[in-house]
Formats: C-alpha cells, structure tokens, sequence
C-alpha cells in the first residue's frame, strides 16, 4: 500500500502521519495503539520514505512529515 500511495503523489509530494506517541507513558491511549518515530520511520522507509520532519507541537501525538 505504501508504494502505491509513493507512486500516486506528485515529486514534491508528503506523506504525513498523526500517531500517539508510544515514548509517553501518560497518554491515556492503549499501548497497541501507539507508534514512536523510530518504529513508523522503519515501516515508512520500507516503502520508499524518508522522514523529513517531526513536529512535535500535539500534547499526545506526532505529527510525522515524509517525503518520497
């Protein structure tokens, strides 16, 4: 699914992600719920992203900014 989202964005296009931050014990979401940088960094890079940047102004998530 990953490489067909890759291909169907134009050359500048992003892929962005809102996950709940699993570094943080205090959010009050189920652990299998939660996903840190590093593990969608390595699902992502799987299907040809690259992190660009993470923004981290959310109380209890990431905001996951990828690029083709």
């Amino acid at each position: 699914m990953l490489r067909a989202i890759r291909a169907a964005l134009k050359p500048d296009g992003r892929l962005v992600l809102l996950e709940y931050r699993k570094e943080d014990p205090g959010v009050p979401i189920r652990f299998e719920h939660k996903m840190s940088v590093a593990e969608a960094k390595l699902e992502l890079a799987a299907g040809g992203f690259t992190l660009a940047k993470v923004d981290s102004r959310l109380p209890r998530q990431h905001i996951l900014i990828f690029s083709k």
